[in-house]
């Protein structure tokens, strides 16, 4: 294993209706300490995989039984036990959920064949719907020519629409209800050799996100009260409710995150590179949380993969099950609980698999927080850039922050009941000064430097 273990030790829990799920606890060089959780497979099943989780918390994930049918199951993410299913649609294939709200609303798609395939929404109880087609568009063709990828807490969900001939483009499609025909949401510009745009992700500020063909090229998209942005060459794949994006720089070939102001559009959004964990030479991500903690996977699904979390902008090597040979991260709830598959030992199948993190650097609450503040001060003819963060006590002292200026983080020691940051002469003009960890404590704050 690339992922150094320096201790392991297994913790069982009871599931119903399923395998018993085991856990791993094991720590890596870093000092990270990473339990996976196998959630096993239903008696008789071959395969099982993690798809999406919500706050509740509850996995939403794809997994087969012993006539080779294919089940939606919800796993309780804290016991590990299956507490029900959701429907399919048409029996002619298999409904596969992508991404789960807070209600355990479900989006997702269902394709018959290569051009047939549709959206489906499923609500709480897990019954599904098809959603309507491309609004001003062939309704006959459209209806079985959608595709729904991400889903808010508003209940509303985005994807792709297609229109019938002679064009046959693919539209990038917001669903402002489930039963209300799909918004196009336009194209960055004009595709070769076809006009191409997909939605991806929505948050709960109806912000969209998603990609579109420019020339031969694809670029990320960010798409805001009828606006469309273009990220550059890219793929943008998530999307949190803070104003990160997370996704794919397609000029290096190296994950990426996007940071924009969610009060201002007329501020373009800034990217920056993640780092691929050590051994590996590619890796992509797949969700972000509110939290800012990004997760994806490093190396070739079902080959040699290996699930990562990019916290604090540091890529956390999750591994994979002791005997596996890949895993990937599909999904990560507020929590900073992480769904995905991987094989397993002994039967070396796909699982589905969860993991939690604690990497040391967090434990402060916000209610030991009493103030974030930052200015542009002049000094000694030059000016500096200084944020300073206050608590409410000196229990902390000794510990670490992290103040991100730019998209660039910053670990911090606090002194007594304070941790400040300087920076001498930062370049002219507007910086954004954050606190990332622990992140959503206090909003971003914006000085200008002369």
């Amino acid at each position: 294993m690339k992922l150094l273990i320096a201790a392991i030790s297994l913790v069982l829990s009871v599931a119903i209706d399923a395998e018993e799920a085991k856990s791993i606890k094991y720590n890596t060089a870093s000092g990270s300490q990473i339990i996976i959780t196998d959630l096993g497979l239903i008696p008789g099943g071959t395969f099982s995989s993690g798809l999406a989780i919500n706050n509740q918390p509850v996995i939403v994930g794809l997994a087969n039984d012993s006539t080779f049918a294919f089940k939606r199951p919800f796993w309780d993410a804290n016991t590990g036990v299956i507490i029900g299913f959701a429907d399919n649609f048409s029996p002619a294939s298999t409904a596969i959920p992508e991404h789960v709200n807070g209600t355990r609303e479900m989006a997702g798609s269902e394709v018959y064949g290569d051009n047939v395939y549709q959206g489906i929404y499923w609500n709480p109880t897990g019954q599904a719907f098809v959603l309507p087609p491309l609004a001003g568009f062939d309704p006959d063709y459209g209806s079985v020519h959608t595709r729904a990828h991400g889903i808010n807490n508003l209940s509303q969900l985005v994807g792709t629409g297609k229109e019938a001939e002679p064009n046959f483009f693919t539209h990038a499609a917001l669903w402002l209800n489930k039963d209300t025909e799909a918004v196009d949401l336009g194209f960055l510009g004009q595709g070769i050799p076809l006009n191409y745009s997909e939605a991806y992700g929505v948050n709960d500020l109806t912000h969209v996100v998603g990609n579109s063909a420019v020339g031969t090229a694809i670029d990320g998209f960010l798409w805001r009260n009828g606006q469309m942005t273009d990220l550059g060459p890219g793929q943008a794949k998530a999307i949190n409710n803070t104003g990160l994006i997370a996704g794919l720089d397609n000029l290096t070939n190296k994950p990426a995150i996007w940071k924009y102001d969610v009060t201002n559009p007329n501020r373009a959004p800034k990217i920056r590179q993640l780092p691929i964990p050590a051994g590996f030479f590619s890796a992509t991500t797949t969700a972000v949380n509110d939290s800012g903690d990004v997760v994806g996977y490093a190396g070739s699904p079902s080959i040699d993969a290996h699930a990562v979390l990019w916290r604090n902008q540091i890529a956390i090597d999750l591994g994979v099950w002791p005997g596996g040979h890949y895993s990937v991260a599909n999904g990560i709830n507020d929590l900073g609980q992480i769904v995905g598959t991987g094989t397993v030992a002994g039967d070396n199948l796909d699982h589905a698999l969860m993991w939690t993190v604690d990497d040391g650097s967090g434990g402060i609450p916000c209610e030991d927080l009493l103030s974030f503040q930052v200015r542009c001060k002049s000094s000694g003819g030059g000016q500096k850039l200084q944020a300073k963060l206050t608590l409410t006590d000196t229990s902390h002292s000794g510990k670490q922050v992290t103040i991100t200026v730019d998209g660039d983080p910053t670990a911090v020691t606090i002194n007594g009941n304070k941790a400040q940051l300087s920076i001498n002469n930062p370049a002219p003009g507007e910086h954004t000064v954050e606190l990332t960890d622990p992140a959503g404590c206090f909003p971003p704050m914006v000085p200008s430097c002369n």
